[in-house]
């Protein structure tokens, strides 16, 4: 697949799994521009989640659901098949490095894309362009910018003194190499937070040979729940015309359940609606939906693959890994470790580990975010934050909107920073479907320029029903 006449240019800011995706199809509808795929690191493709070295964290979605084609749903279960397992059934749950080798295997058959690995640090639009600058002061300058950032590290945890952050008892980030260096095998580590990531680093711990105890300490206490079969509903435990509130639609899908459905069944039963539903509540019900509701939806939704569960239930019931309810006050460096206190309901409790290791998760404050691309752009008013203080503000084809509440004709957003306005955006069946919208609409836009400057003579009234197509 190539490109013809290139006299246009797409820059996209990050080359993970979203960022990839676009700059595929884009390439796949043969859109008449230069597409370029901007990203600090050479492992275009991969992104965070993907470039995990080992083959223990394995995907939360079984392998016939997560075809990066939204077009071919067994397109990933038949390339799993022919490059890594041909035993694969669409219930296999594969390495997420697998499945990056697979992003960058479809990003291979894109003929065309420049890629580029660079930091960028600022765009600024100039009439009906944008100037990319690169950290090596060199500027591209591009038709349409394609915000494509990914996950970014954790938001700082309070109480970190910074003598543990300067003895290395303090780990704020839990990919990095550093994290798991010298450390000795029977040594206790302290992991803060018990989702997703808190299951990833006490899977890396024991592959890497670390036999010490694991304390996780956590608000809850609860680890993820694990996939398990069932049979699906035909309709969705919320449905459409169910009251837009929080407690409407925590009731609908208790219904459900209690009507016969398995659990997993009826959280999985919405996910084709998830994020109509959400953009239908007041923002008043959004604010009581994080408050009340949010982590014990996480906890449902983002599930273990079985596998992974059978480990941790395993390490629980050894007493390997110990989970302690709380919230985490202060993180001290000793002699030999660190001094932890945490507050529960039952008062301050404190405990000893060699070290501890920050599992909570990406921070998706954009405005705290130590990005100098995302402080320029929120300095300069191109962007703002999402109605709950989160991700970017967008558009529903991923238009940023800017300080004035104007909807940007330039710079797009698609992945996690699509979570100031969306409920879902981080799960790789949004991220293919958003991919492909975009691309669609990026190509739109292109061909709408072109027919404006080709043909001057075109009315206002029929560039903006050309323009309302679009959109459609």
């Amino acid at each position: 697949m190539t490109t013809a006449n290139a006299t246009r240019t797409i820059a996209i800011i990050g080359g993970g799994v979203s960022g990839s995706l676009t700059a595929f199809h884009l390439i796949r509808q043969q859109t008449p521009a230069q597409v370029i795929l901007i990203d600090q690191r050479p492992d275009f493709g991969l992104g965070l989640a993907y470039s995990t070295p080992s083959l223990r964290h394995l995907l939360n979605v079984p392998a016939g659901k997560i075809s990066a084609l939204p077009d071919q749903p067994d397109h990933f279960l038949n390339w799993l098949r022919r490059n890594y397992d041909p035993s694969a059934t669409g219930k296999t749950f594969a390495p997420r490095a697998v499945f990056g080798r697979y992003i960058q295997s479809l990003l291979a058959t894109a003929t065309g894309i420049k890629k580029k690995i660079a930091t960028v640090t600022n765009v600024r639009v100039e009439k009906t362009q944008a100037v990319v600058t690169l950290e090596s002061g060199n500027e591209i300058r591009a038709d349409l910018v394609v915000l494509a950032t990914g996950n970014f590290a954790p938001a700082p945890l309070p109480g970190i003194a910074p003598a543990a952050i300067t003895n290395r008892v303090y780990h704020h980030n839990a990919w990095s190499k550093e994290t798991y260096d010298d450390l000795p095998s029977d040594a206790t580590v302290a992991i803060v937070g018990t989702g997703l990531t808190g299951v990833d680093v006490v899977l890396r711990l024991r592959e890497l040979g670390h036999q010490g105890k694991i304390i996780a300490v956590s608000r809850h206490g609860i680890f993820p729940n694990r996939h398990e079969d069932y049979t699906s509903l035909k309709i969705s435990a919320i449905p459409p015309e169910t009251p837009a509130t929080a407690i409407a639609y925590l009731r609908a899908l208790r219904a459900s359940i209690r009507a016969g459905a398995e659990w997993r069944a009826a959280v999985d039963s919405i996910r084709g609606t998830t994020n109509e539903l959400w953009l239908r509540l007041p923002l008043v019900e959004k604010k009581r939906f994080h408050r009340h509701l949010q982590r014990r939806w996480d906890v449902v939704r983002h599930r273990m693959a079985p596998p992974i569960a059978d480990m941790i239930d395993a390490e629980i019931a050894s007493g390997s890994l110990e989970i302690r309810e709380g919230y985490l006050a202060s993180v001290d460096a000793t002699s030999n470790g660190a001094h932890i206190i945490m507050r529960t309901n039952n008062g301050n409790e404190s405990f000893h580990a060699n070290r501890v290791i920050n599992c909570t998760g990406p921070s998706m404050n954009y405005r705290r975010i130590p990005s100098q691309l995302l402080q320029n752009l929120f300095a300069d008013g191109l962007v703002t934050l999402g109605p709950l203080g989160t991700g970017f503000h967008c558009a529903s084809n991923g238009a940023v909107i800017d300080a004035t509440g104007s909807v940007s004709e330039i710079m797009f957003n698609l992945g996690p920073g699509r979570l100031g306005d969306l409920f879902e955006s981080i799960a790789v069946p949004e991220l293919r479907q958003q991919a492909v919208d975009l691309a669609e609409t990026l190509h739109a836009r292109l061909r709408l320029r072109a027919v404006v400057t080709v043909k001057p003579e075109k009315t206002i009234s029929e560039i903006e029903a050309m323009e309302e197509r679009i959109a459609v």
